[in-house]
C-alpha cells in the first residue's frame, strides 16, 4: 500500500519513521547553516517578540527568496535522503522571547488523502537546541492515534487535553544542522525561548510521488469539503483564509472529536490503535477524486 510507501533510502531510517513518526539525520553542513541564517538576517532584525514564520507574511516576493534560497540548500540532503518524493516548498520559523513564542501541543494540517499516503517536514535548527531556547518536543507514535482531519477552520483534537499533552512530550536537543524528519500527523510542540536569541530553523515539506495535495475545510459541524490543492497555493496565498482559489471535488461526512483525558490515556498507553474502515461514501469520493 502507499502508506508504506519507502519514503527514505536507508531502509532502516525508512522504518523508524513509519513506526515512529520521526527520525533526526545529520543534514545540512556547518556552511550551509550559516549560509541560511545569513541570508534570513539580511532581511530580518536580530531580535523578535513571539513566533514569525517567512511563508505567512504578506509580501510575496519575500516569500519567494526565502522559499528558493532554502529550496536549493535542501536540495543536496534530499536527493541524499529521501526517494520517491516531492519536494514542495519552505519557510524560515524563528522563536523569540516571550509567551507569543510558545507553539501549543498540535498536528500539521492533512495535505494529501492520508488512507492512501503520509506527509512529512523537514524541519531544520540553525542553533543548537537547549532548555533555555525552546526546543521542539514530541510524542513518539502519536502519529498513529488518529484519523483525524486538520486545517486552518478545524481546531486540534487535542485541545481540551493541552495540559496532559505537555506531560507526555519528549525535548529534542537537537544540533545545528541536523534534521527532523516528522509525520505530519505527529504530535509536537515548543515552549518559552528564555535564551535572548532568536531560535531560527528551516522546515520544508515533502511528499511521496503520486500523491495528490488537497485542502481540508469545515463546512458545517457535521461535514468536511475536499479541495484540489497545490504548492503554488501555499507560497502564493493566504492558507488562513480557508480554500479561495481552489477546486472543491466533494464533501466527508465527519464527526469532530475532542479527546478527554482518559481517552488521551488510553492512546498513549496503547502507542497505535486499529485505523477505522473507509465508509462506503469515502472510498465513492476518493474514486471520484482519482478521476
Amino acid at each position: 500500500m502507499a502508506l508504506n510507501q519507502q519514503i527514505l533510502k536507508d531502509t532502516r531510517l525508512d522504518r523508524r519513521l513509519l513506526e515512529e513518526g520521526y527520525v533526526v539525520v545529520p543534514f545540512l553542513s556547518q556552511a550551509e547553516v550559516h549560509a541560511l541564517a545569513d541570508y534570513y538576517y539580511a532581511s530580518h532584525p536580530r531580535q523578535l517578540d513571539g513566533m514569525y514564520a517567512t511563508a505567512h507574511v504578506p509580501d510575496i516576493s519575500l516569500r519567494i527568496r526565502m522559499n528558493d534560497f532554502i529550496r536549493k540548500t535542501f536540495a543536496r540532503p534530499i536527493e541524499e535522503y529521501f526517494t520517491n518524493c516531492n519536494p514542495l516548498g519552505g519557510s524560515f520559523i524563528a522563536k523569540g522571547k516571550g509567551q507569543g513564542g510558545t507553539l501549543a501541543p498540535h498536528q500539521d494540517w492533512n495535505i494529501v488523502d492520508e488512507d492512501e499516503y503520509r506527509s512529512f517536514n523537514i524541519w531544520v535548527p540553525l542553533v543548537n537546541l537547549t532548555n533555555d531556547n525552546g526546543p521542539i518536543m514530541i510524542i513518539p507514535r502519536s502519529h498513529a492515534w488518529l484519523k483525524n482531519y486538520r486545517s486552518a477552520n478545524i481546531h486540534s483534537a487535542f485541545s481540551k487535553v493541552n495540559d496532559a499533552i505537555w506531560k507526555m512530550l519528549q525535548p529534542l536537543f537537537m544540533k545545528a544542522g541536523e534534521a527532523l524528519i516528522y509525520d505530519h500527523r505527529l504530535v509536537h510542540a515548543s515552549g518559552v525561548n528564555n535564551s535572548g536569541e532568536i531560535r531560527l530553523a528551516a522546515v520544508y515539506g515533502i511528499i511521496p510521488k503520486g500523491a495528490r495535495m488537497f485542502y481540508y475545510h469545515k463546512a458545517d459541524d457535521h461535514t468536511v469539503e475536499v479541495f484540489e490543492s497545490n504548492p503554488e497555493f501555499f507560497l502564493y496565498g493566504n492558507i488562513f483564509e480557508g480554500p479561495k482559489g481552489l477546486k472543491s471535488v466533494g464533501k466527508i461526512k465527519y464527526s469532530f472529536h475532542d479527546v478527554k483525558e482518559q481517552e488521551l490515556h488510553r492512546l498513549r498507553e496503547a502507542d497505535v490503535i486499529q485505523p477505522k474502515p473507509v465508509s462506503a461514501f469515502k472510498k465513492i469520493l476518493r474514486a471520484f477524486i482519482a478521476r
